[in-house]
């Protein structure tokens, strides 16, 4: 079914009068390594997907309505280039799916979109798989991270930017409760997201807040909250970054609280090339060992304008009761550390 639609808006989207009525950019990443690695009792060895970007394509219009406003809309799918599988076979466009308006005030959108903390920008490791950033919100479960916790359905949002400062919020309506269930407020698993970030010159600091509501009324359960601040400055010789991220009932889980930071730098060498390094670490406030320790280094080369060649190292050490790092989605891992060595290239169209 997903691959039927998919093909019916590339259809719809050469035909001479969708042009005619709106501008269509078809749009995507492609991104695999070779990787290796390990983390106690799961190998790896083999081509990858996701490096330094999330594979994807996307269908992106404008349509001019004229006095300033326009019509936009935006249809995402992400894939692993690895096996050309979907990453989420239940949806036809599992990455964002979205119609609304905008005109000088920004623009107000309808459908599975962003929340506002997937667009975290001080990571000097890309957000990529050898991010120490995505290591350890991974395995927390938090969603001020760029991946599919922070893609949220039933959403509405605004998206504004003026002179430096972009302004971002989300609303999404969760839909989860039972339309039967008795005393059950509507509104109950709802989420809320809002950021603030600005650049001017060498200079970029953002603040990001989510707030991810329950419909439990278990007395271990309660609405998951964060927040985030970070802040980048270009030295020239180097872009420093830092970050510092806390989360309340991770999962919706009563005490369930951990807070994560991490320093980096991308440093230039020579007109094509960069080192990306980064440090951090996570802490579990309800663990009796539960730290996290990683970090990562990596060489980026830009081939082109759209091709980027990259090899890279992660590691991640864990206590005995976190399992972060290569393989955090077996959860079988706690306490072993995790090494992931990648040689891979990135192509964006």
């Amino acid at each position: 079914m997903q691959k039927k639609l998919i093909a019916l808006a590339i259809a719809g989207l050469v035909s001479a009068p969708a042009f005619a009525q709106s501008n269509v950019t078809i749009y995507g990443v492609a991104d695999a390594f070779i990787g290796a690695g390990s983390q106690g009792d799961v190998d790896l060895v083999g081509v990858e997907s996701a490096g330094l970007s999330g594979n994807r394509i996307g269908f992106r219009g404008t349509e001019d309505l004229g006095n300033g406003l326009k019509a936009v809309f935006v249809l995402e799918q992400g894939f692993t280039i690895d096996d050309g599988g979907e990453n989420d076979s239940t949806k036809a466009f599992q990455r964002q799916a979205f119609v609304g308006l905008s005109n000088g005030f920004g623009t107000v959108a309808l459908g599975r979109q962003y929340a506002p903390g997937y667009y975290i920008v001080n990571d000097p490791l890309a957000s990529g798989a050898l991010s120490a950033h995505v290591m350890m919100v991974n395995d927390a479960g938090m969603s001020i991270a760029p991946n599919s916790n922070a893609r949220w359905d039933n959403a509405v949002t605004y998206t504004g930017s003026f002179s430096g400062l972009t302004v971002r919020a989300n609303y999404a309506m969760g839909a989860g409760e039972a339309v039967s269930a008795p005393g059950v407020d509507p509104s109950d698993d709802d989420r809320f997201g809002l950021s603030v970030a600005y650049a001017n010159g060498p200079l970029n600091v953002d603040a990001i807040y989510h707030l991810l509501q329950t419909s439990s009324s278990a007395v271990t359960a309660d609405d998951q909250t964060e927040w985030y601040v970070s802040a980048g400055y270009n030295f020239g010789m180097a872009t420093v970054m830092a970050s510092y991220q806390d989360a309340e009932s991770l999962q919706n889980v009563k005490g369930n609280d951990a807070n994560a930071w991490q320093l980096g730098a991308v440093i230039p060498v020579g007109a094509a090339g960069n080192i990306h390094v980064a440090y951090g670490q996570m802490e579990y406030d309800n663990r009796a060992q539960g730290e996290v320790d990683t970090w990562g280094i990596a060489y980026t080369h830009a081939l082109s304008k759209r091709t980027t060649a990259y090899v890279g190292y992660n590691n991640v050490g864990n206590d005995a009761d976190t399992d972060a790092g290569l393989a955090y989605k077996a959860n079988t891992q706690f306490g072993e550390d995790s090494d992931l060595f990648a040689v891979g290239v990135r192509h964006t169209f």
